[in-house]
């Protein structure tokens, strides 16, 4: 039977992400969603909502994770093939700037259980206009260091809490990345 395609844009997008997952080869594989964060900017409902934008779905299961949580055994940690990684623009900056490149690189390996095939820096929509800029130099820098330290694809996005259909652009990002990796395994074939 042949696949129907989806009717709207948002369905279109949702349909290629999925689609390229699967010539990943990653039909069964999982999707992570994370926070970096500092406690003053941390939105509770930020990790949840995001998760319901991208899925489509008010049934979301959330099992917030620690990094470096005690007492999980290796062999219980399932590798996402793609992660989507939120910034607070704040945060983003500061760890960007050029004191702390370093550190920054440490702080995402730390952060990371393992290595994704992609990763997808989404950034917090910030309300001021100055602030937008500054952070999203920001989010290309750390885009550029981390792509060169991890050897992994990596993209980014901008995401907007209350803005209908802002997913779309971390899907898009998301499409980006696997299709940078699904051209970087058909060279090693």
């Amino acid at each position: 039977m042949a696949s129907k395609e989806p009717a709207s844009f948002v369905d279109r997008t949702t349909w290629e992400l999925l689609n390229l997952l699967d010539m990943l080869g990653k039909r069964n594989g999982r999707v992570g969603v994370m926070e970096v964060d500092d406690a003053e900017s941390r939105a509770p409902s930020l990790l949840v909502d995001f998760t319901r934008d991208l899925c489509g779905t008010g049934d979301i299961k959330h099992k917030p994770q620690q990094a470096g949580s005690e007492g999980k055994e290796e062999e219980d940690v399932i590798p996402p093939h793609l992660i989507f990684m939120l910034w607070q623009a704040s945060v983003l900056k500061r760890l960007m700037q050029w004191d702390h490149l370093d550190e920054a690189i440490r702080d995402v390996r730390n952060l990371l259980p393992c290595l994704p095939d992609v990763l997808v820096l989404v950034m917090i929509r910030p309300d001021c206009q100055e602030q937008l800029d500054q952070a999203v130099r920001a989010l290309r820098r750390m885009q550029c260091v981390l792509d060169g330290a991890l050897q992994l694809p990596v993209e980014t996005a901008i995401y907007s809490p209350s803005q209908p259909g802002s997913i779309l652009e971390a899907k898009r990002a998301a499409c980006r990345a696997l299709r940078e990796a699904l051209n970087c395994h058909e060279g090693n074939w």
